[in-house]
């Protein structure tokens, strides 16, 4: 579950990303989109991975069954 919430935000804030900075930069629709997916997969990749990792440490000290 920890896991799933934390690729949500992730990708949630990509979201927020993409809304706010990169479609409103002056340049081609094909680089736009360029740029939106490597930063969504960095964006919610990083997110996702501690995410798990957060889930992982809850889980071996018994904080989360």
């Amino acid at each position: 579950m920890i896991e799933f919430l934390s690729f949500l935000s992730g990708f949630g804030f990509s979201i927020l990303v993409w809304w706010l900075s990169i479609r409103k930069r002056p340049i081609a629709l094909s680089r736009k989109i360029v740029i939106g997916l490597i930063s969504t997969v960095g964006i919610t990749g990083m997110v996702w991975l501690s995410g798990v990792l957060i889930a992982h440490f809850l889980r071996k000290f018994g904080a989360v069954p």
